[in-house]
């Protein structure tokens, strides 16, 4: 059951990242129609920038989120629960990407969008 939970969260945060993705190469394109922008060095340029932007904003939201899992309270009651081993790295996946799905999102658009600007 929490296997299909986590399935479906991956997934979520896969469709996330590519709607981000898809949003800031539309950006980056109209900028670049708007500037007059005529070789892709251009365009390659200007969307690997824009990845690395997308990991300092992800990075922005690492802040409010480590302090809670890193605690020591939440750190005994993990420790403390009767679930199995699998069952508790499945909630400790679980309570990652929920955290910090901001991030993930960001860092995975930042590095797609890197990607492509590396591939150009």
């Amino acid at each position: 059951m929490k296997l299909q939970k986590t399935t479906r969260l991956l997934l979520k945060v896969i469709g996330i990242t590519l709607v981000v993705e898809l949003v800031v190469v539309i950006i980056v394109a109209m900028i670049g129609f708007w500037s007059g922008w005529q070789t892709p060095e251009e365009f390659k340029n200007a969307i690997q920038v824009a990845g690395i932007l997308q990991f300092g904003i992800g990075f922005l939201g690492i802040r409010g989120n480590w302090e809670a899992i890193r605690s020591f309270e939440y750190q005994y009651s993990m420790s403390t629960t009767k679930e199995s081993s699998l069952e508790r790295t499945q909630q400790n996946l679980m309570d990652f990407a929920q955290s910090y799905s901001f991030m993930l999102i960001m860092f995975f658009s930042g590095g797609v969008s890197l990607l492509i600007g590396w591939l150009m």
